[in-house]
């Protein structure tokens, strides 16, 4: 299934895979676990820091 929304913290207990896109391109690919280890913050965070919000 796929969900394209800006409200991650919504969703984001269910995020496998999570993919970034901006202007049609791809900017981040990646497991979501994978992100979350890495960047130590949630999906929702690592969101906001992409896109200024």
């Amino acid at each position: 299934m796929i969900i394209s929304t800006h409200l991650i913290s919504d969703i984001e207990r269910i995020l496998d895979e999570v993919i970034f896109i901006d202007k049609g391109e791809i900017i981040l690919s990646s497991s979501a676990d994978d992100l979350r280890s890495k960047e130590n913050l949630s999906i929702d965070e690592i969101f906001r820091r992409y896109f200024k919000c």
